[in-house]
């Protein structure tokens, strides 16, 4: 493959940027796209110059020194970063959509408002960084150090954020709609009404997490940790929680509609309010379940085990309850309107036929 030609040497890029951002961008945009060109400022030392709103797009800037530089709200898409220096940077409100920062030191940068999305940003140490409304979306961030990073209010939709640290992070207003989890760390985390729709979290640690009121549909939480996670009120529908871990975890008023429970275990689990509707609970333990007002409307619960649980209220309207175990259960008030009872043992221990 032909090497890029030259469009100016480097001295006399430096001599117009000497010149200012303006006359820099009034030569970049003389360029006619998609005119093969070349801007290479490579191993410059910038440090120090306010270069705000600045046009670098495509630019290599590989391994120059740009310590303390004012890139605020500058063009950087699809830059070359790689082994750039940009320590103590102003990079807020910067476009890095598709830039190369491959072997990139940016600490101590401001990077709030900045757009990484597309950007390959793997194995970045974030630590402690501001990263206030930055843009992530489907960027790859995989093994990423977030510990005790601020990312309020950024945009993760589809990123890749497999086995990233988000311990101690504000992740305030986050969306991770349809980002890949998988394995991350998100224990102890305030997560409440974030954005996890669609999102995988395979085998993600969300111990002693707050989910209240969270959006998890249709997310993948196949062998998640949710051990004395706060679920209450959280969206749920069509979630994958196959082998997970839900010991000591509030489900009250959680909505899990058409979701997979089967053989689980939620012996002695307060589930008042909860919404089971077309869940899948075949084979699952429910004995001295809380149940009061849960919609169990259409669930099936084939051979579950629902003994000595409180149904005070509950709605198992269209239920398939064949050979399930209510025996001992508190069903006072109960709608069973066009459930299937074949088999089932009743409170008082008779097997209904």
């Amino acid at each position: 493959m032909p090497e890029k030609p030259n469009f100016a040497s480097q001295s006399e890029l430096l001599s117009i940027l000497a010149q200012g951002v303006v006359t820099w961008n009034e030569f970049r945009t003389s360029i006619v796209y998609p005119q093969k060109i070349y801007l290479n400022l490579s191993k410059v030392n910038l440090s120090g110059a306010n270069l705000t709103k600045v046009n670098f797009r495509e630019v290599d800037l590989s391994w120059a020194d740009l310590t303390g530089v004012d890139l605020s709200q500058a063009k950087l898409y699809k830059a070359n970063l790689t082994g750039t220096n940009l320590s103590g940077a102003n990079l807020t409100g910067a476009n890095l959509n598709g830039a190369l920062l491959t072997r990139a030191i940016l600490d101590k940068a401001n990077l709030n408002g900045a757009n990484f999305s597309r950007t390959n940003l793997s194995g970045f140490d974030f630590s402690e960084t501001h990263l206030r409304k930055v843009n992530f979306c489907k960027a790859n961030l995989s093994r990423v150090n977030f510990r005790k990073a601020n990312l309020s209010k950024s945009h993760l939709i589809k990123a890749n954020l497999e086995e990233v640290d988000f311990s101690e992070a504000d992740l305030s207003g986050v969306n991770f709609k349809g980002s890949n989890l998988d394995r991350a760390n998100l224990s102890g985390l305030n997560l409440s009404q974030l954005n996890f729709s669609r999102a995988d979290l395979h085998g993600a640690n969300l111990t002693n997490a707050n989910l209240i009121a969270a959006n998890l549909s249709g997310a993948n939480l196949y062998k998640a940790k949710l051990n004395g996670t706060k679920l209450s009120k959280a969206n749920l529908i069509q979630a994958n929680l196959l082998d997970t871990d839900l010991t000591e975890t509030d489900l009250r008023g959680v909505n899990l509609t058409n979701s997979d429970l089967s053989e689980y275990n939620l012996s002695g689990f307060n589930l008042s309010g909860i919404n089971l509707s077309g869940a899948n609970l075949r084979n699952a333990n429910l004995s001295e379940a809380n149940l009061i007002g849960a919609d169990l409307s259409g669930a099936n619960l084939w051979n579950a085990n629902l003994s000595y649980a409180n149904l005070l209220g509950s709605d198992l309207s269209r239920a398939d309850l064949r050979y399930a175990n209510l025996f001992g259960a508190n069903i006072l008030g109960s709608d069973f309107t066009a459930a299937i009872l074949r088999k089932v043992t009743m409170p008082n221990g008779t097997v209904y036929d």
